[in-house]
């Protein structure tokens, strides 16, 4: 018995995985500027307390070991350090060095699935901000969110990963900002105050 009747099949399915490998060639990598959310004025309401206003630097930005599932993402801490900077400056929040508080991010994961029309992806991110005046940390959170992408926005499954990954993270740096926009003000606080959390 031969096997001429597998050889048509097989050469299709290594025409098909070589058209893959090329398309994927093409993938488009990710951008800090699709990370960073749209912040009209006065949607937030009317914005941060005066203490925060121009007073944050970003000191750190890490990256989980839970990124990279089940391809690799192309997000990395350069990528998501750029938006979260960016994301700041919008929000009025930023201060380019030596800021009275130092916000440190951890992208902890980005769970990904491996196909689909439409990919949906986790993003969680723990934050600690710390008024560097007294060393106490004065919000201290790990948000989730989530993005889609569909066939709508890409054909390629890697480049649907990507525009999903970039929308999770959109959505949770806005949490962030919607997060810091509700603290409280410290601007009554003495700078040598024990460091209670607020």
């Amino acid at each position: 018995m031969g096997f001429g009747h597998l050889e048509a099949p097989m050469i299709r399915l290594l025409v098909a995985m070589l058209l893959l490998a090329g398309l994927g060639a093409c993938a488009t990598p990710a951008s800090y500027t699709s990370m960073v959310p749209e912040l009209a004025s006065g949607e937030l309401g009317p914005g941060p307390a005066p203490s925060y206003r121009g007073a944050i630097t970003v000191a750190s930005v890490g990256i989980g070991t839970d990124t990279s599932t089940p391809w690799r993402s192309r997000i990395g801490s350069a990528e998501f350090q750029e938006a979260l900077v960016r994301t700041l400056t919008l929000a009025g929040l930023a201060s380019a060095q030596s800021g009275r508080f130092r916000l440190d991010a951890t992208l902890l994961s980005l769970e990904r699935p491996y196909a689909g029309f439409a990919m949906t992806v986790t993003a969680s991110v723990a934050y600690r901000l710390t008024d560097t005046a007294t060393g106490a940390v004065v919000y201290q959170e790990t948000r989730t969110s989530l993005g889609t992408a569909t066939l709508n926005d890409a054909v390629l499954n890697e480049n649907r990963l990507r525009i999903a990954d970039e929308r999770a993270l959109r959505a949770n740096l806005r949490k962030l900002i919607e997060d810091l926009y509700a603290l409280p003000d410290r601007s009554l606080e003495r700078p040598l105050t024990s460091s209670r959390r607020t």
